[in-house]
Order: C-alpha cells, then sequence, then structure tokens
C-alpha cells in the first residue's frame, strides 16, 4: 500500500484550512511522516511606499518573521507529535510551492480548495489548476468540511486501450494503491469506476454506412469482447492488489459503466456523495506541454468533493529549480 513519508502542507490565511490540517497532521502520524508547512506570501502594500531600500528590507524582513513565528505557534500543538517544519517564501505561489517540491522531494502536496457563497461548492483556485498540470508529485485538494473523516473514496481508472498501456497501467496501479490505503487507514467505503465506450460507435452505426453493417457488426462485437477481456483482467488487478483481507474488509464497489468520463465520474460521486476522488490527471495523448488533458478538467470542474490528483511515473515538471 502506498505510504508517503514526506508532506508538504500548503497554508492560505485567505482560507479554511482547518481540514487541510487536520488531514495532514493525522496523515503524518500515520505514516510516521515529516510535515513540512509553507505559506506564499505577497509583499505587504505598505512596503512600496519606502524609498530608502534599507528601511523596505527591515520592514520586509520583520513581515517575515512575524509570519513564520504565527505559523509556529499555530502548529505548536502537534511538535509533541510529529517533526514539522515550517516555511515562509515570497513570490508566486504555485511556482514557490513546486520550487520547494523540487528541492525537497516532498511525496504529496496537500492544500484547502477556496469555498464559493453559500452553496459550499468547490472553487479551484488559479494556483489549485497551476498545482494540478504541473506539480510532480500528488496533490491532495481539500474541500473545507465539518466531517474530518473520509467515509467515500472514490478511485477513477482508465483502463481503454492506448498506445501507452505501459504508463497507464502504472497509473492505474497508483491509484489504487492509494485508494486502497487510504480507505484503509479513513475506514471508508472505496467505490472505482471505469467509464467506457466503443470508439466511433454513433458514426459506425449512421445509416450512411447501412452498407457495411456486416462489417460495423463484427467489428462492434470485437470491441465489446475486448472490452470485456480488459475488465475481467482488471478486476483480477483490484483483487492482487487489495489482497485477501483488504477485499474482505473493503468490498468495494465497481462501477463499469458505459459513457464519456467527464459525465460519468461526476455523476457516481454525486450520487454516491463521495468525500474524496482519486484520479489521474495527465491527458492520454501525451502530448508535450499538455499536462492536463481535456477529460481530467471538465471532470474537476464537475466535482462537489476533496480531490487527490496523480502523475504517472516520469512525469517531469515543466517548472524546473
Amino acid at each position: 500500500m502506498k505510504r508517503f513519508k514526506n508532506i508538504l502542507l500548503v497554508i492560505n490565511d485567505k482560507i479554511d484550512n482547518e481540514a487541510a490540517i487536520q488531514t495532514s497532521v493525522n496523515l503524518s502520524l500515520r505514516n510516521q511522516a515529516r510535515l513540512t508547512v509553507i505559506e506564499v506570501l505577497e509583499d505587504p502594500p505598505h512596503l512600496s511606499f519606502f524609498s530608502d531600500r534599507h528601511s523596505s528590507k527591515t520592514i520586509l524582513a520583520s513581515y517575515l518573521k512575524e509570519k513564520q513565528d504565527a505559523l509556529q505557534a499555530l502548529f505548536s500543538e502537534y511538535h509533541k507529535d510529529i517533526e514539522i517544519d515550517v516555511l515562509v517564501a515570497r513570490g508566486k505561489a504555485f511556482w514557490e510551492i513546486i520550487q520547494a517540491v523540487l528541492r525537497n522531494n516532498f511525496d504529496l502536496v496537500i492544500k484547502a480548495c477556496h469555498q464559493h457563497g453559500n452553496l459550499q461548492t468547490m472553487l479551484f483556485g488559479s494556483t489549485d489548476m497551476h498545482l494540478l498540470r504541473k506539480c510532480p508529485c500528488p496533490v491532495w485538494l481539500i474541500k473545507p468540511k465539518k466531517e474530518m473523516q473520509f467515509q467515500r473514496i472514490l478511485a477513477a481508472v482508465d483502463i481503454e486501450p492506448s498506445l501507452d498501456d505501459e504508463k497507464l497501467d502504472s497509473l492505474n496501479q497508483q491509484i489504487l494503491e492509494m485508494s486502497t490505503s487510504l480507505a484503509l487507514s479513513e475506514f471508508a467505503e472505496l467505490h472505482i469506476v471505469h467509464a467506457w465506450m466503443i470508439v466511433g460507435e454513433s458514426i459506425l452505426q449512421s445509416s450512411r454506412n447501412k452498407h457495411l453493417q456486416k462489417e460495423v457488426n463484427e467489428w462492434m462485437e470485437d470491441q465489446e469482447k475486448e472490452i470485456k477481456v480488459r475488465l475481467h483482467e482488471f478486476k483480477s488487478k483490484i483483487d492482487t492488489v487489495l489482497g485477501e483481507k483488504g477485499s474482505d474488509y473493503l468490498h468495494p464497489e465497481i462501477h463499469f459503466l458505459e459513457g464519456d468520463a467527464y459525465e460519468i465520474i461526476p455523476r457516481v460521486a454525486d450520487e454516491k456523495e463521495v468525500d474524496l476522488v482519486i484520479m489521474g490527471t495527465i491527458a492520454r495523448t501525451g502530448l508535450p506541454g499538455f499536462f492536463l488533458g481535456n477529460t481530467a478538467e471538465s471532470i474537476l470542474n464537475q466535482l462537489n468533493c476533496s480531490v487527490l490528483a496523480i502523475k504517472p511515473e516520469g512525469f517531469v515538471s515543466p517548472v524546473t529549480l
């Protein structure tokens, strides 16, 4: 099962951080992991009023020290249980966060999401989307909530045939390992969803192709057989990842549904009242610079729960040291 050993928690004093803090601390305790807290600051607005360079540097140093002390005080009650480091940085938030990941080899970033009005819906900010696209390690965006425990977890996998089958299999493996590990530690329900489609079905079945009906039917049957084989193989993989004890305890509910992933995954998450969706975020095309797939972005924009987003092994961030 996946274990995190070096966790980075992002604090933003403009949003509710309580759920993100509790999740980070609990995860660090369970995994005996090192926890680092980072807050990225903008320069204080009154700094520009000082033309004297020495004065502005003194004020800035005082401002950073004040923030550092406030963060230390915020986490002082946890120091006796886990090792916590505190970082304060200045600059563009996503850039400084990813730089910290690259410098310190963090294996997970946790950050609270914005809350949108009174509807309690998710709202991914600019920093969130940059992290989803570019951060080299998994990113856990947590929705502020009253219940700190995650009761229902949904693992979204993709087992359609692909030119990058090996990379896709590895990503599915990561998603399964993380979801089962978290479901066991949170005593949560585990749901696994895959949306499948026969590519080009509507075009092939159009009236223009009636003269090719026999060939079309044969091709469709072959596609359906291949999908069933892949589903059977994937169920075996789920059993392998869970192991006998995990399978007996979790009894994961598997949803293999026909349709577009961007419709199926948010619908299942909503119907099952899921607290956390674990999914990959890389486009299947593998195009350079295409760091977040259109389907993944569409899914993320519809979810109203926390998200743990995973990159495939070998992903290289466009942000460099």
